[in-house]
């Protein structure tokens, strides 16, 4: 077989690799929502929610899942909240945030949505705030805004380390098919140098992963 076609086989699994990843995230996904929906549907919240929040743990970009579980657990927490239920209300709209920042990388996905349900949050969180310490004399408004600021200093992603961890997956996977390709060649057997030049950057790749995840 000549180096093109290696490369092109190389490509080709590559790319097989990432489709089925993406398959599989794309049907966790709506699994999860679909059981999610049953409960809803029963109006067993809680349960509801549990799921929901998984449908959203397996994000990816575009997925049709993820957003119809947030605008589920939406209408769950608006619903409840109208109704004076604040703790399921509370665990609705943190389910959402939770699991949003849960997946972010180099960017956060579905940011007007973590801003909507934080204002709700800090609105709950400051009426019972207020319930509880009538006395203090800090105006609703104050609250809010104090509880607000608070839920708005998560530290962002360091966006170079989440770069590496793409770089590392990707170097991981395609050194690993490189591996494959070029250390079993045929007729002449097992190639040991290869396949010490193959291992070695699929232990590095690997590690590079590892650590950029600890630090992104």
């Amino acid at each position: 077989m000549t180096v093109q076609g290696k490369i092109l086989i190389g490509a080709g699994a590559f790319i097989l690799f990432l489709l089925l990843v993406f398959t599989k995230v794309s049907i966790n996904a709506r699994n999860e929502y679909q059981k999610g929906d049953k409960f809803f549907r029963e109006k067993d919240y809680k349960q509801a929610i549990i799921y929901f929040n998984r449908s959203i743990h397996w994000y990816c970009p575009g997925s049709k899942s993820v957003t119809d579980s947030i605008r589920a657990l939406w209408e769950i927490g608006t619903q409840a909240e109208n109704q004076g239920d604040m703790d399921l209300a509370l665990n609705a709209f943190q389910s959402i945030t939770s699991s949003l920042y849960s997946a972010r990388s180099f960017y956060t996905p579905h940011q007007e949505w973590i801003a909507k349900c934080e204002d709700r949050i800090a609105t709950i969180r400051a009426k019972q705030e207020e319930a509880r310490l009538p006395n203090k004399g800090i105006p609703l408004g104050k609250r809010k805004e104090a509880i607000l600021k608070i839920l708005r200093m998560k530290t962002e992603p360091d966006v170079f380390w989440s770069m590496i961890v793409e770089v590392g997956f990707l170097g991981w996977i395609g050194c690993a098919i490189g591996f494959i390709l070029r250390v079993f060649i045929g007729e002449k057997g097992f190639n040991s140098k290869r396949a010490f030049f193959w291992g070695v950057l699929i232990l590095f790749f690997y590690a590079l992963w590892i650590v950029a995840m600890l630090r992104a």
